[in-house]
């Protein structure tokens, strides 16, 4: 790891180099509101390194909201192929959340069952982070998510007079060919510590550290506050769709107008919503909005933290943000630590 200072200006050079090797896309601010996405880089000038949350993680790039898999043909001789569509990437301006991310649903994705889409993209792309200022909805700091330590090239932290960059890997020298850059003095090193320390005062956390986090799931399925806390859910799905490690999906079938062929799609999907666990036969095995939530916060706090070993959230804050009701996770979560603790308490007297 190498660390280096850069300007604003050199920044913008960063990005108009990287576009004339493959596709960049970054944070754009929609217009009028305080709200960013991330686009395809059409003019440098407009990409916004300084933004809280896009609506839509990164995630989209490898995990498109949409995407064709499979084509067939039917008749005598049926036939398919899969369609794998991967194009060179640069994801510039990414959060510590989203990268951490991406670096679970590269595991996720690749446990079992290798999905073949998601590799052929990831293997495309190439990262440039950005550190951020957490607003009042983040809680990266209790999920061990304020930083990472892979899985980019490239990596701007703000500092007076433009950013320190941690080079991480050859890719990441490999941009920085031709781009101004200077050795990064102790002063500005001493910035990006104090900005780290910032980032981590968040009032916004969990009541426990979080490697404890799914032995607190144990003893609380039947517990009412799964009720409680639904009576405001309105069981849209918004919260699984802009997560950044959903990975739930459904499979269409787009046959043409002859019936002769068609294509396989996946879309994505949310188990939040009222039909998601219905089952050919009609029965519904979370018919409740309180069994919907219970299983989305069982699945990312305690599922797949025991198998992979870390949580499958990132503590982005996305979910809450574009709830209609607000419904946040970390009240909820520390209910389920308080309830766990009172449990223990009682089996211990």
């Amino acid at each position: 790891m190498t660390l280096r200072a850069i300007d604003y200006q050199a920044v913008l050079a960063l990005i108009q180099s990287l576009m004339q090797e493959a596709k960049v896309v970054a944070p754009h601010q929609r217009e009028g509101e305080r709200q960013w996405s991330f686009e395809e880089v059409t003019e440098p000038a407009n990409v916004c390194l300084e933004y809280t949350s896009t609506v839509l993680p990164p995630k989209k790039y490898a995990f498109p909201t949409q995407e064709r898999f499979l084509r067939y043909e039917l008749g005598e001789s049926p036939k398919a192929e899969p369609i794998i569509e991967a194009e060179p990437l640069v994801l510039f301006g990414v959060h510590t959340c989203d990268i951490y991310a991406l670096n679970c649903l590269d595991i996720a994705m690749t446990d079992e069952h290798v999905d073949p889409n998601w590799v052929a993209r990831r293997k495309q792309m190439r990262i440039v982070g950005v550190d951020c200022l957490p607003d009042e909805y983040c809680f990266c700091a209790s999920m061990g998510t304020a930083t990472v330590h892979e899985g980019y090239d490239l990596f701007l932290t703000p500092v007076d007079g433009g950013y320190v960059v941690e080079v991480a890997t050859e890719a990441g020298e490999e941009m920085l060919t031709n781009i101004p850059t200077k050795e990064a003095t102790s002063a500005q090193v001493a910035q990006v510590k104090a900005h780290l320390n910032k980032k981590m005062q968040q009032e916004h956390k969990l009541d426990c550290d979080v490697s404890t986090l799914p032995l607190h799931f144990s003893g609380v399925a039947d517990s009412e506050l799964w009720e409680q806390h639904a009576e405001r859910c309105y069981s849209c799905g918004t919260c699984n769709l802009v997560c950044p490690t959903c990975i739930c999906y459904d499979v269409l079938e787009q046959l043409n107008l002859a019936l002769d062929g068609g294509e396989r799609v996946r879309v994505w999907d949310s188990c939040m919503l009222e039909e998601f666990a219905t089952v050919a036969t009609g029965e519904n095995f979370r018919e409740e909005r309180s069994q919907r939530l219970r299983h989305r916060f069982f699945r990312k706090y305690s599922y797949l933290f025991t198998r992979y070993g870390q949580p499958y959230c990132c503590g982005c804050g996305r979910c809450v943000r574009q709830c209609l009701v607000h419904i946040d996770p970390v009240p909820i979560l520390n209910d389920v630590i308080a309830e766990s603790q009172k449990g223990a308490t009682v089996r211990g007297a």
